[in-house]
């Protein structure tokens, strides 16, 4: 299956590895693998041809990861809980995507990365889901 991709562009990987947490944390994302990094001037070929726009700022850290979600319902839930990054989504059937896959394996990994715990409440949401679920299956 081809996943979608997500390019996070910001001042440190520290940002980057925060930006990462919030897209599973509050986007409802699961990152697959592990998020890698990527050459600055491949991050600005990358945003030229998804925005049509030379990059204004020029940003230190570059991280691609892969999504578990469409494109579509990706860029929405990004809108909704801003990042403190610039993240760009890449759909699987473009040329970015072809490309970057093709360099995946020279990529560093970007070490420190864990996706998040949840919070007790979280949890317990996912435990009452869980449940009902199971009601439904009984039938």
């Amino acid at each position: 299956m081809r996943n979608t991709m997500v390019l996070v562009r910001t001042d440190n990987f520290q940002k980057a590895s925060i930006a990462l947490a919030d897209l599973v944390r509050y986007g409802g994302m699961r990152i697959r693998g592990d998020p890698r990094i990527i050459p600055p001037a491949l991050s600005d070929w990358a945003f030229e041809k998804i925005s049509g726009e030379r990059p204004r700022k020029r940003f230190r850290a570059h991280v691609v990861a892969q999504i578990d979600l469409p494109p579509r319902k990706a860029i929405g839930r990004l809108m909704d809980i801003h990042p403190p990054a610039h993240i760009l989504v890449i759909p699987p059937d473009t040329e970015i995507w072809e490309e970057l896959i093709r360099l995946w394996g020279s990529f560093e990994k970007l070490r420190g990365f864990h996706p998040p715990k949840m919070t007790k409440a979280e949890e317990l949401r996912k435990k009452e889901k869980e449940e009902e679920e199971w009601e439904f299956e009984e039938f």
